[in-house]
């Protein structure tokens, strides 16, 4: 398909949100987590048994903070109910340190403490690549790409949509979104926020792995 067909993607659950305008995205109502996603210019309140994922003006670091805690929000926030990790944040210029698939690498933001806590991941796509075959996850990704241009590919067999990726471009990727990521000439680097992950810290055995199954 040679555009976005913003009626598949619906359907199959992938939506593509850009810093011009405000939006706020809930859990669906099938969900087994509750979150909150706000693009944009956001003024939050996190509420005490809640936290939130957030990202500094300059999209140099991110942040991760337990409520009570009010913030504004420059770019992306994700708040997430029922999880009260410490407070920590964390510099993005870092190269990645864990291999992934078809060249990809990783680096974990912050690493989910106990199997199925939270968990944000930094994903180095290089030219030419591709992060997956085409693919699914059991629960919620809400992406952010940080720099560099690529694809995003969802949907089923001839039913697909491609989507280009930019800067500053926030994707959330419903659970079970058959979709994958692909570069041409370009890096693309992205950060996936895993609403519930699997843990793992070793070479081969890290959340960018597990919790995905190929469509294939």
């Amino acid at each position: 398909m040679s555009g976005p067909d913003e009626e598949l993607e619906a359907r199959y659950g992938a939506r593509f949100f850009d810093r011009e305008h405000q939006h706020v995205i809930e859990a669906s109502p099938d969900d087994l987590y509750f979150y909150q996603v706000y693009v944009g210019q956001h003024q939050i309140s996190v509420e005490r048994g809640d936290c939130v994922y957030y990202l500094s003006e300059d999209r140099l670091t991110a942040y991760q903070k337990r409520g009570p805690v009010q913030l504004n929000s420059p770019w992306l926030a994700t708040v997430i109910r029922g999880y009260m990790p410490e407070d920590k944040s964390c510099g993005l210029s870092t190269r990645t340190t864990l291999p992934y698939i078809n060249g990809c690498s990783t680096r974990q933001i912050f690493p989910p403490e106990r199997p199925g806590d939270p968990t944000l991941q930094l994903l180095d796509m290089p030219p030419g690549s591709s992060e997956q075959s085409h693919h699914i996850h059991s629960t919620v990704r809400v992406v952010h790409v940080l720099s560099g241009h690529g694809r995003c590919i969802t949907g089923m067999d001839q039913k697909q949509s491609v989507r280009e990726l930019y800067p500053g471009q926030t994707i959330v990727l419903e659970k079970m979104c058959p979709h994958h990521f692909e570069t041409d000439d370009q890096r693309l680097i992205v950060l996936p926020l895993h609403i519930y992950s699997s843990i793992g810290q070793q070479e081969f055995s890290h959340p960018m792995f597990n919790g995905t199954y190929r469509t294939l």
